[in-house]
Parts: C-alpha cells; sequence; structure tokens
C-alpha cells in the first residue's frame, strides 16, 4: 500500500520538492492502464501519453497492467513511489469497486487525483424486432414479464447502469452477463436477452446498420451522437445518470506543485481541436478540471453506488 508522505513543511512548498518541479519531469513517466492494448481506455492513455511527452519533452511510456477490471493496475499505482513518474489512467469502475468492498487500496488514502479527461454514456438498446420503443415501454413490459438485460460483464458500467435503472423503475430485470461486449451484443441480436445496455462505441455501428434500436442514453445530457435519443432522466426516471468517466491520477503524497502542472497541461490537452476530435472518434465527451473536480465526481460514484450495491435485487442480480 502506497504510504501517504508528507511533501510539505510549516514554511512552505520543501526546497527538493520545488526543485523537482523545476525540472519535472527529468525522466521517463510510466503511464499505467487497467485495460488491453488497443482498446478504448488504452487508445485514450496513449493520446495524452503522446501530447504531454511533446509538451514536456519527457517519454511518457504506457503500461498495460490487465486484470481484475482494471483493479491491479490501481493497486500498482497506490503501491508506486510518489514521485510523479507514474501515473494512472482511472475509470468509474475504481468507485464501484470502493462501493463494493472490493478493494485492498482505500482510493482517498493511496491516490491523488491530477485531472477529468471524458466521459462515455452508455446507451440502452434492443433488437429492432422488439416491441420496446421507449423507457415506458420498456418499464411496463417489465412489469408485465419476466425481462432480462445484457451486459458486458459484472460490476461493469454497462451492469451497474442496469441496476441503477432497475431500482429507480421499481421493476424486477434479470441480468445476463457476457465476456465482453461483442458477445453481449451478439446475444441481443439473437434474442437471448430483451434489452441491452451498451457502451456507445460499440452500439453505434449497430444503430447505424438498422441492427439496434436506441430506446435513451445514460448520461445527464444527451449525446452528441443520437441527439434525437431522449435521456433516461428525461424519459421518466429524473436524475437517472450513470456514465464511463476517465481521469489521471497518482500515488498520494506525489507533490502538489506536480500534479498542478500536469492538471494544467492535460486542460489544454483537451481543449486542442486535435484531442476534441480524437474523443470525438472514440464517442467520448470531453471534460476539464483538476484535482478537485477528481475528487468530487469520486466522492459523488461512490455514494451512488453504495446504495446500489447494498440494495437486495443486487445480490439477486449477480
Amino acid at each position: 500500500m502506497a504510504a501517504v508522505l508528507a511533501w510539505s513543511c510549516a514554511g512552505g512548498i520543501a526546497p527538493a520538492q520545488a526543485q523537482q518541479s523545476q525540472t519535472y519531469p527529468a525522466k521517463p513517466v510510466t503511464l499505467l492502464v487497467g485495460f488491453a492494448a488497443g482498446g478504448g481506455t488504452d487508445l485514450l492513455a496513449r493520446h495524452y501519453a503522446k501530447r504531454l511527452a511533446e509538451k514536456l519533452g519527457q517519454s511518457f511510456v504506457v503500461e498495460n497492467k490487465t486484470g481484475a477490471g482494471g483493479a491491479i493496475a490501481v493497486q500498482a499505482t497506490a503501491n508506486a513511489r510518489p514521485d510523479g513518474y507514474t501515473l494512472m489512467l482511472g475509470t468509474t469502475g475504481i468507485a464501484v469497486d470502493t462501493a463494493l468492498g472490493k478493494t485492498t487500496y482505500q482510493w482517498e488514502r493511496d491516490l491523488a487525483p491530477i485531472a477529468m479527461l471524458g466521459y462515455a454514456s452508455n446507451v440502452l438498446v434492443v433488437a429492432q424486432r422488439s416491441p420496446v420503443r421507449s423507457v415506458a415501454d420498456l418499464i411496463a413490459e417489465a412489469k408485465r414479464r419476466h425481462v432480462t438485460f445484457g451486459s458486458p460483464g459484472v460490476t461493469s458500467s454497462m451492469h451497474m447502469t442496469g441496476e441503477l435503472f432497475k431500482q429507480m423503475a421499481g421493476v424486477r430485470m434479470t441480468h445476463v452477463p457476457y465476456r465482453g461486449a461483442p458477445p453481449a451484443e451478439q446475444a441481443l441480436l439473437a434474442g437471448d436477452v430483451d434489452v441491452l445496455f451498451d457502451n456507445m462505441a460499440g452500439a453505434m455501428a449497430f444503430i447505424e446498420a438498422g441492427k439496434f434500436r436506441p430506446i435513451a442514453v445514460s448520461s445527464a445530457t444527451r449525446n452528441a451522437d443520437l441527439p434525437e435519443v431522449p435521456t433516461i432522466s428525461e424519459a421518466g426516471l429524473k436524475g437517472f445518470e450513470t456514465t464511463g468517466t476517465f481521469f489521471l491520477m497518482a500515488p498520494a503524497g506525489t507533490p502538489p506543485d506536480v500534479i498542478a502542472r500536469l492538471a494544467a497541461e492535460v486542460d489544454d490537452i483537451t481543449k486542442e481541436e486535435a484531442t476534441q476530435a480524437f474523443l470525438k472518434r472514440l464517442h467520448i465527451v470531453p471534460l476539464t478540471g483538476g484535482a478537485q473536480a477528481v475528487s468530487a465526481f469520486m466522492q459523488a460514484e461512490v455514494a451512488k453506488w453504495k446504495k446500489v450495491v447494498t440494495a437486495p435485487e443486487f445480490e439477486q442480480a449477480k
């Protein structure tokens, strides 16, 4: 577990820290990613690593530490030396794992937030043959008969979106987990599940091909990729919001001025036209904001998911 080191002194920033900030980065920086190379999270990390390297004059090397839904990379970050040379691309999964009590780390104690990057909406979809055309239709159908919903796996962002939907709608729906989004999408096409809470990037190809009908998106605002599709909140479950959100973190105790510099650089990168276009291709909505924004997001997410995972229906869904 990463120890929380005292990097400041009573008179202000310690001299060694100030010197480090002036020369940072003086060697290559490792950016840990908890998911496989080639996926959306990895591509996002590689874009920011490339731009940070170009701006700061040192290599930012993406290292994929896969396994346990991203938790291995989080633990490795918590264990790393807090010197600014180990960073991590964090996701909403950290909040879900914390709510579930699955972690050996404590994010507030062991991790230092740096900056927000962006979020991806999830989308509620059905096969074109389905009679469901709205959130109200789905709720009515779930009250009338046994309804199943698919996801890419237990405690994935899409599974948790379905759990929140079920609880806020007051209906019983059986969760059917698959090993990744592609088999879940094929299951919907085959009629093995009734509905699917999918990620936007995966669903769009099926929507554009006329195979999936989008019912609603999970974010608080409509998605630019599907501007005519309402949010779940608009469609009747007021206040509903889930996203797959991305941000940068470091080990706790990383010098505050290093974090502040990284946050400023990341915000500048996010505002670049090339980055905005890149994020759009990944179906990610850009976000800016430093350590306080990440902390506020994490605190709200942990509180939200604790309510969901402690409900009796959630245990039955597993």
